[in-house]
């Protein structure tokens, strides 16, 4: 009885451990998790892919807002049929002419808000596509922590129960235990490891899809030890927040706004624009004075007559027109289904937030306590092996359940975060 008091005894001591080391490691997990942020900011396809677009966005703009490239025209007027070019003096070889075509005023600035409500749209799918993943990363670290935390709790009740076995053999060979003790903990040691294999096979598929939010081709493994759990605001607050500063929203609201500045461009595309040129050719025959001919210069000033309006403008300002109450409706439609995912996950949050306090306080120092009262009943042959081993499973499974409770908060809180747009403003535009 003393070597098997020595050794149900150790669980006590590691248990008491984990709850030392979660504190000590708090720190370091949170510094992890930021490195692993901005690896996949800076790494992840979808995220480059968006960026990517974003910058040629960006860079739409500025040509969209400045005049066409003028025109130079080279060749050869009033020349004979006989193609003398030095015969009459009106030839001019070479004749050089410069033409630019002037919109209307207001015209440039109208295209660049086009273009400027395109790019702020952009943007915003930017901060959209780089909160998601980060959200999923936050969510794949924390089921990382569930399920490393059940594998150590599952690895520990491995060793105990091999030892257990071990004791149990020994005392059923002596005839102090009954063979059904042997085989209740050789049957739990047979569920353990079956319950080990599933949580590996778990963790890899954990590291393979962390692999691929990091962007790399390959799977990519962290050791969790804790989760810094963060406060739950008020449901009020957060929708609010949400109504600001979610990126899908400012990016349906810039998609209206883009149909706007594209309506006001089209009525300004009926008004003529203004083309100007100016023309300077060399003469090369001789006057009947026999003096050179003098070179001549000519200006010319022309309009363009949008006689299809109804075929062109119009229709452009038609298109704009349906874009913008397309685009309006849109945003009511993504704004309801925002709010109410934010409501739903809230309440998963808000579930798990009260369940974590009952775990910790009330639940697991409870079954703490049945545990090694019934220890200490087993020693000394006051309770039977099959209640010692159910109160231990009893145990365990409820500290793996508590790390679960708390991955789930923090994966409710990483959606919370995305929805509400939280530190999108540093995610979007081009960096």
């Amino acid at each position: 009885m003393l070597f098997k008091n020595f050794k149900f005894s150790i669980l006590n001591i590691e248990l008491g451990l984990v709850i030392v080391l979660l504190f000590v490691v708090n720190a370091f997990g949170q510094s992890q998790l930021d490195s692993l942020i901005t690896t996949s900011v800076r790494n992840n396809p979808e995220i480059q892919m968006a960026r990517y677009q974003s910058m040629a966005a960006q860079a739409k703009i500025g040509p969209t807002g400045t005049l066409p490239d003028p025109q130079l025209r080279v060749g050869a007027m009033n020349f004979p049929t006989d193609f003398n070019f030095t015969s009459e003096t009106m030839t001019m070889v070479p004749d050089f002419t410069l033409m630019e075509m002037f919109p209307w005023f207001g015209k440039l600035s109208a295209a660049a808000d086009v273009e400027k409500y395109g790019y702020e749209s952009s943007a915003d799918r930017l901060a959209s596509v780089t909160l998601d993943v980060v959200t999923n990363l936050k969510k794949v670290y924390g089921q990382t922590y569930s399920v490393e935390k059940s594998i150590r709790y599952l690895e520990y009740k491995k060793r105990l129960l091999q030892s257990v076995v071990k004791v149990a053999e020994q005392l059923f060979a002596v005839g102090q235990v009954p063979q059904q003790d042997v085989f209740r903990a050789t049957a739990e040691l047979t569920m353990v490891q079956s319950g080990i294999i599933t949580m590996q096979g778990k963790l890899s598929d954990l590291e393979a899809r962390l692999g691929a939010i990091l962007g790399r081709n390959a799977p990519y493994s962290i050791n969790v030890d804790t989760l810094s759990l963060p406060k739950l605001e008020s449901l009020s607050t957060l929708e609010a927040q949400l109504q600001s500063e979610n990126p899908d929203l400012r990016q349906v609201k810039n998609i209206e706004r883009a149909a706007v500045a594209k309506q006001a461009y089209a009525k300004k595309a009926a008004i003529p624009d203004i083309t100007a040129g100016v023309s300077y050719g060399f003469r090369g025959a001789l006057m009947p004075t026999g003096m050179k001919a003098p070179n001549l210069m000519s200006v010319e000033v022309g309009v363009s007559l949008p006689i299809f309006f109804g075929d062109r403008q119009q229709k452009i300002i038609d298109e704009a027109n349906f874009t913008q109450h397309a685009a309006n409706e849109q945003y009511g439609a993504v704004a309801l289904a925002l709010g109410s995912r934010l409501r739903s996950t809230y309440a998963d949050a808000e579930a798990q937030a009260k369940l974590i306090p009952l775990y910790s306080k009330e639940l697991i120092p409870q079954y703490e306590a049945t545990y090694n009262s019934s220890l200490s009943s087993y020693s000394v042959g006051k309770t039977t092996f099959a209640m010692l081993i159910d109160n231990l499973t009893t145990l365990i499974n409820a500290k793996i359940e508590f790390a679960k409770i708390e991955s789930e908060y923090f994966s409710a809180s990483a959606e919370i975060s995305n929805l509400v747009g939280e530190g999108s403003e540093d995610y979007r535009g081009v960096k």
